[in-house]
C-alpha cells in the first residue's frame, strides 16, 4: 500500500513539459588527407603512408552506473544522441526500464549546464529527473557516411615492397575492404593504387621514403 502510495506521488511529481527535438546529434566531421603533396616522408613497417577520407562522429551519452529511478531504471550503457536544442541534448531510450504505473517514455534528457541531472522524458511531455554518473562524448557514426582509405607499408624482399590497403566505410552497402600489392621496384619507383601515386626514395624490411604524387581521388 505505502510502495503503491510512493509511485501515485512520484507520477504527481512529473515535472515540466518537454519538447524532444530530433535534429540529429550534433556531427562533428573530420576530413584526413595525408600527407601533403610533394611531401617526402618515411615510415616504419606497419606505418601508415598514405590516408584519405573523413570520419563522421556523433553524440552519446554514457551511463556509468546503473540509475535506480522511482519510477524508471536507466541501465549503465551507451545512449545515441537524436536531437539537442538550446537548453538539452536528447538521446535515444532504448534500454530504459519504466514502472508499471509510469508513462510511456520518448526520450532521455540531460541539460546544458554542469551536475545536471538525467531526465527520463514521456510521451506526454513529462520529465522524472536523476542524479547519476554519467559523461557526454562523441563516438564513430555507426550510420553516417565515414570513408577512408589508407595505405601501408609491410616491407621489403629482393626488389620486392608489399604495400596494404585498407578501406573503411560505416555504410552497410560498403563494407571494409583489405587488400595486399607487391611493386617491383627494379622496374620503376612509382607506385600506384586506387588513384594514389607516390615515389619510392628509399625502401627497407624496416621502413620506406616516399614523396606522395597524388592522393585518393575525393
Amino acid at each position: 500500500m505505502k510502495k503503491a502510495i510512493f509511485v501515485l506521488l512520484s507520477l504527481i511529481s512529473l515535472t515540466g513539459c518537454t519538447t524532444v527535438s530530433y535534429n540529429g546529434g550534433e556531427e562533428l566531421v573530420n576530413r584526413v588527407s595525408y600527407p601533403e603533396i610533394g611531401e617526402v616522408m618515411t615510415v616504419g613497417v606497419g606505418e601508415h603512408m598514405v590516408e584519405k577520407g573523413s570520419m563522421v562522429e556523433v553524440g552519446v551519452l554514457r551511463v556509468n552506473q546503473m540509475i535506480d529511478g522511482a519510477m524508471y531504471d536507466i541501465p549503465n550503457r551507451t545512449y545515441r544522441q537524436i536531437g539537442h536544442d538550446t537548453e538539452n541534448d536528447f538521446y535515444e531510450p532504448t534500454g530504459v526500464v519504466r514502472g508499471a504505473f509510469a508513462d510511456p517514455i520518448q526520450a532521455l534528457a540531460v541539460a546544458k549546464k554542469d551536475d545536471a541531472e538525467i531526465c527520463v522524458i514521456t510521451t506526454f511531455g513529462g520529465s522524472a529527473c536523476y542524479a547519476g554518473a554519467y559523461t557526454k562524448a562523441k563516438r564513430l557514426s555507426e550510420q553516417e557516411d565515414s570513408f577512408q582509405q589508407t595505405l601501408i607499408y609491410n616491407g621489403r624482399i629482393g626488389d620486392k615492397i608489399n604495400i596494404g590497403y585498407r578501406e573503411f566505410s560505416s555504410s552497410l552497402a560498403r563494407p571494409a575492404f583489405n587488400n595486399e600489392v607487391e611493386y617491383d621496384l627494379s622496374t620503376s619507383d612509382e607506385i600506384s593504387y586506387k588513384g594514389a601515386s607516390l615515389e619510392v626514395i628509399e625502401a627497407g624490411n624496416t621502413g620506406i621514403t616516399y614523396k606522395l604524387i597524388r592522393n585518393f581521388p575525393d
